[in-house]
């Protein structure tokens, strides 16, 4: 029930405020709706690069050109070089069938082009070597070093019954059988040796077929060479290389003798010319030749394809040699063809070596799982081999060999989206290995080609980043990172730099790419959004769609791509973006805004007179406003400088008289709503734990959505805010005024206040008092909602002409406040004046309850009323309401006992004992331990009174007695005036012989009695009270005649024990008179001394009584009812004691006041 009066209250307007407060949440929805498209997109597959990329023209081969590629291949397989390592195929048979499944190429077709192949003349195999370095050599010379050198040949393969002596059959010195004439020799092939009988060594004597030297490294033990040697091999299965290493101790002879070499032909002459060689290494003493220093042999057959880069310990002549070091040797075997050309030229076998790269890569494509970006560009072991043994044959260099798989990979990608990690893999392998003077004129034009080609396709990729690498889709924004990495690793690479001297940077092209794509991505946005605005009502619709997408747009580009520009290129995108977007915007707004605001009638402002029921401002307006909120929202992540001059940052002025508009609409809507909650209040249907009832919730609704409404707008300029929050604060005051207006005017018609009939506390008026108290907390928070501060604030830093309005937003809350509170603190005051009746009797039943009947039972009655009531008060009042109710009520407790005190006759203490009893229980009740009133709300000056006239009351005649005299000599303290004169007195009390000694010295100023303008002053001293000094005398001084100022000086003596000077009230009385022989003497005044303040009393011992100081007393006037005490005991007629007290009490108050003129 209570959700359907809600309901119906709702539907009496429209649903208007709720229809607004909406706002918020539809774009929340919208942004919910859109990040769940995001993660429905985010596994999907990632948007086509290749359809939206330039793509170059395609290199595609000539039929003939093919064929020749496909029998190069076969070729290649045929002649395949060196051994083969881990990660290649060693089965020719397995690249053959490779290469004809990566070309496509039938079996006929095959055969017919294999058979070609095999008719080819067989390539030359080559051999190159670099002598790096070596360590760890022998010193030979007597200064701890040497000066090695290195000499090295090719030792051809010989079977096992050729004659040793045949190839030195045409050259008689070489057989020669003296030792002497074979030392040169040896040098070189002695090393060679691993028997010493005589076949053996003359096998050993046959020279090499090229011998080569190294220069010569003086004065080290680690020579670094780095020469390069290249030798053609005949027989690459049965050859080797054999290399020494000498200490030289004549460089003349190498030098010459490795001039010659180059001149030898022929096995007869390179015998002839090896033996110079050897024989130049010395001089004429045998102890100068040159030393070995050790030999190094490596069969070319177990070289393998990639070649060797190692480290060779070196051997000596034979196994009893002590030989010491290593040497690091490269090698590699290749072939060279007989084709006209020189042998460095190797351009045909480079292209060759990219279009065979690319027919690979492009069977790997075909033949991948899934779609080519997830090929990992990895060729399978066949294919590696094959393409290693088309590089070595064709003496391709490793940059060559990376120039072409970049060239390769980067083009197939231009047609297959490849992996940006495998790109950015070739990439920085060609970096890591290109050097300076590397590559060749034509190489360098042909990277800055393929270089280009990758730029100008990622380039028109990032023009249209936004559809091709969606944020929302993580595999296609990982690519786009992939994609931007590569652009900064090529812009950074040295071979770059040289290939392409004249390219623009990095930074600027990107920069241009990403506004040139941002302003065809708005006109693509906004030509959509128009298409949808079929009529002149739908450019509102037409905008805020535009809007959401560039906020949409936005969001993306300060949490994903600014991100991503940022790290990989350095590129400002958010700025970028934001900048020119609040730019076509911003026009967009400007043309459009002002034909929409005038249509809708907002382009003015409205007056309360001209709003009518079909008055309305529609949703869709505000919906904007808060769309371009959010946009500039964003602007806040730019830099101060850059915030300057942007479109849209006075987007709100564009709304001013739209939301004036609708708060005069709301006003009226909330006035009308309020009086519709009250009309549909459903008390009865409340649920026991809410204590108000729909009405107040639909009020406090109300106003809550309008101050949302306020929110959402977030007026930026608070001085400008002031008039909207003036008068926002005005309209909610009034219908909180109003709201509590109704229900009391409600309250009335029910018959709160009528007098006849029986009063009982009713859930409804607890309803009534919560639901008024309910919407009046609603005002509470407005200061801290509507920034009441930060507009005061903002005002009063400005010199507009609302200056000296900043404090009336919050006076307006405090009068609407004090209005509902004097309602509440109305109908709270009217429960407890309606049950003050019954309060009323049963404080009387207490008062005259038999005199034997405890307190706790007398006040039963009223406890019992109390409780039943106050039960049902608090089980249906909020908190502060039942405070206020419990508090009205306790007022009138204590005034009840004040009147039966006042008015009631007198009765004897002990009823007064049994009501300040009853007192102290009522205390305790309305408390309730804390869940009550609070002490200090209880101990008011009300109650604080009424317990102190109670304590007078429910005492003896003799302690009332005493309690004036008390109370008097506290006044005579508390006086500060001396109008009736001084009298200077001197007083203490000998303890020892019980006398109390009086001396009184003087008066001073004591006014004039009689008709000379002087008096006849004396003084009575007088102890009382009387029932405690009963057989005291009072004792007189002289009288000193015409004077103002007397001296008396007299001494007094009063025998009275200790007892009885510190019982409770005992006082010295002196009382001053004017002396008259013929009439009565005149009161000039009194002036009391508590007994207890003289010296002496207390026990300790007194010396020196004229050291004593004089006690200076101004002299009072008794006033009419001067104590409650005094009063108390006149009521009391039935006391004697109380009433002869009152006579002399009255009488001394007669005289004082006759002797007043």
């Amino acid at each position: 029930m209570k959700k359907m009066a809600c309901a119906r209250v709702q539907e009496s307007d429209g649903s208007f405020f709720e229809s607004f407060t909406a706002l918020a949440w539809r774009q929340e929805n919208r942004r919910r709706r859109a990040a769940s498209e995001a993660e429905k997109d985010a596994e999907k597959p990632p948007p086509s690069e290749n359809q939206a990329g330039a793509r170059p023209k395609r290199h595609k081969l000539t039929k003939k050109e093919f064929e020749l590629l496909y029998i190069e291949v076969l070729y290649t397989i045929k002649h395949k070089i060196g051994t083969t390592t881990g990660t290649h195929t060693p089965y020719i048979q397995d690249l053959y069938q490779y290469a004809q499944y990566a070309f496509g190429v039938s079996p006929e077709d095959h055969a017919r082009l294999l058979a070609k192949a095999t008719e080819e003349k067989p390539p030359i195999v080559i051999l190159n070597l670099t002598v790096v370095e070596a360590k760890g050599l022998e010193a030979k010379d007597a200064d701890g070093f040497s000066d090695p050198y290195c000499m090295m040949g090719i030792m051809p393969g010989r079977s096992a019954d050729q004659d040793a002596t045949g190839f030195f059959s045409s050259d008689d010195d070489s057989i020669k059988s003296k030792d002497k004439d074979r030392i040169g020799l040896r040098k070189f092939s002695s090393s060679l040796k691993k028997k010493k009988d005589k076949a053996q060594a003359v096998r050993d004597l046959v020279p090499a077929k090229l011998i080569r030297t190294t220069s010569v490294k003086t004065n080290t033990l680690n020579p670094v060479w780095n020469e390069k040697f290249r030798f053609d091999l005949d027989d690459v299965k049965t050859d080797r290389l054999h290399l020494d290493i000498w200490d030289h101790d004549e460089e003349f002879s190498v030098v010459d003798a490795a001039k010659k070499l180059n001149e030898v032909s022929g096995i007869k002459g390179l015998g002839r010319f090896f033996k110079q060689v050897a024989q130049s290494a010395r001089t004429k003493d045998d102890s100068n030749v040159d030393d070995f220093l050790g030999c190094v042999n490596i069969p070319f057959s177990d070289i393998p394809s990639v070649g060797y880069d190692k480290w060779f310990p070196l051997e000596g002549r034979s196994a009893r040699s002590n030989i010491q070091g290593e040497i690091h040797l490269k090698c590699d075997l290749a072939t060279r063809e007989d084709r006209g050309i020189p042998e460095d030229d190797n351009w045909t076998d480079i292209l060759q070596h990219e279009d065979l790269m690319r027919i690979m890569i492009e069977h790997e494509i075909r033949n991948a799982k899934g779609a080519s970006y997830l090929w990992n560009g990895e060729l399978p072991q066949a294919a590696k081999t094959i393409l290693h043994q088309h590089a070595i044959q064709g003496d391709i260099t490793e940059v060559q060999r990376a120039m072409c798989r970049w060239m390769a990979y980067s083009r197939k990608h231009t047609e297959h989206a490849l992996d940006y990690e495998v790109l950015l893999m070739h990439l920085i392998d060609l970096d890591r290995i290109w050097k300076p003077g590397t590559s060749s004129r034509e190489e360098e034009e042909c990277l800055a080609e393929s270089f280009n080609i990758f730029i100008e396709y990622s380039l028109n990729l990032l023009k249209r980043h936004r559809d091709i690498f969606p944020p929302s889709n993580k595999t296609a924004f990982q690519r786009l990172e992939g994609m931007l990495r590569c652009l900064t690793t090529i812009y950074n690479m040295k071979v770059f730099k040289k290939s392409c001297p004249f390219i623009k940077d990095l930074h600027p092209e990107i920069t241009h790419v990403i506004k040139k794509g941002t302003l065809e991505w708005y006109e693509r946005q906004a030509t959509t959004c128009r298409s949808l605005a079929k009529r002149e009502d739908d450019n509102l619709q037409s905008l805020l769609d535009l809007t959401n997408t560039l906020n949409t747009e936005i969001y993306m580009a300060l949490h994903y791509f600014d991100k991503v520009f940022q790290e990989y290129v350095n590129v400002d995108y958010f700025h970028i973006v934001y900048r020119h977007l609040d730019k076509v915007l911003g026009d967009e707004l400007h043309q459009d805004l002002k034909t929409i605001l005038r249509n809708a009638g907002c382009n003015k402002e409205i007056q309360l007179s001209e709003i009518d029921e079909n008055t309305a401002v529609g949703t869709s307006l505000f919906e904007l406003y808060l769309a371009i909120q959010e946009f500039t929202k964003y602007s806040s992540h730019l830099t101060p400088k850059d915030r300057q001059g942007l479109n849209i940052s006075q987007y709100f002025e564009w709304f001013r008289s739209a939301v004036s508009r609708w708060l005069c609409i709301a006003r009226q809507k909330s006035l009308k709503r309020i009086k519709k909650a009250v009309e549909l209040d459903k008390v009865a249907q409340m649920d026991m734990s809410v204590k108000y009832s729909t009405s107040a919730v639909d009020v406090c609704c109300c106003f809550v959505q309008i101050t949302d409404f306020w929110k959402q707008l977030s007026w930026p300029d608070y001085v400008g805010a002031f008039p909207f929050v003036n008068k926002l604060t005005e309209d909610i005051c009034k219908g909180a005024e109003l709201y509590a207006d109704l229900v009391h005017e409600k309250l009335i018609k029910a018959g709160y206040y009528d007098e006849e009939g029986q009063f009982d506390v009713t859930e409804q008026l607890c309803i009534t008092i919560n639901n008024i108290e309910q919407v009046r907390r609603a005002l509470k928070p407005l200061p801290d909602t509507l920034n009441f501060s930060e507009i005061k604030k903002a005002i009063e830093m400005s010199n507009g002409e609302h200056k000296q309005e900043g404090q009336s937003l919050n006076n307006l809350i405090k009068k609407a406040d004090d209005i509902m509170v004097k309602k509440i603190t109305q109908v709270v005051d009217r429960v407890a004046d309606k049950m003050r009746p019954d309060i009323k009797k049963d404080v009387f039943h207490l008062n005259w309850a038999p005199e034997s009947v405890p307190a706790d039972d007398a006040i039963g009655d009223l406890l019992e009323y109390l409780d039943t009531n106050l039960l049902t008060l608090n089980n249906n009042l909020l908190k502060t309401n039942f405070d206020r109710i419990l508090e009205s009520i306790w007022v009138e407790v204590m005034e009840e006992f004040q009147e039966v005190m006042e008015k009631e006759e007198v009765r004897p203490p002990v009823f007064y004992q049994r009501m300040f009893d009853a007192l102290g229980v009522l205390v305790d009740f309305f408390h309730a331990s804390g869940k009550g009133l609070s002490m200090d709300e209880i101990i008011t000056d009300q109650f604080q009174s009424l317990r102190e006239r109670l304590s007078l009351h429910k005492m003896d005649t003799p302690t009332l007695i005493e309690t004036f005299f008390n109370s008097k000599c506290q006044d005579q303290t508390q006086l500060e005036n001396s109008e009736f004169g001084i009298l200077n007195v001197r007083v203490c009390y000998r303890m020892d012989a019980h006398t109390l000694l009086v001396e009184v010295l003087s008066a001073k100023d004591i006014i004039p009695l009689d008709a000379n303008g002087l008096s006849d002053p004396f003084v009575l001293v007088q102890l009382v009270p009387e029932h405690v000094f009963p057989s005291i005398q009072v004792q007189t001084t002289k009288v000193v005649k015409k004077t103002l100022n007397p001296l008396f000086e007299e001494t007094f003596e009063f025998t009275i024990n200790p007892i009885q000077c510190q019982r409770h009230g005992a006082t010295l009385l002196f009382t001053v008179m004017d002396h008259d022989l013929v009439f009565q003497n005149d009161f000039a005044g009194e002036a009391y001394l508590s007994m207890a303040e003289i010296p002496g009393v207390d026990g300790l011992e007194v010396s020196g009584y004229e050291a004593l100081s004089i006690v200076s007393l101004p002299l009072m006037h008794p006033k009419h009812k001067d104590h409650a005490a005094l009063e108390i005991l006149g009521r009391r007629t039935w006391d004697k004691d109380a009433q002869d007290f009152v006579k002399k009490r009255n009488k001394v108050h007669d005289q004082a006041a006759s002797s007043i003129p």
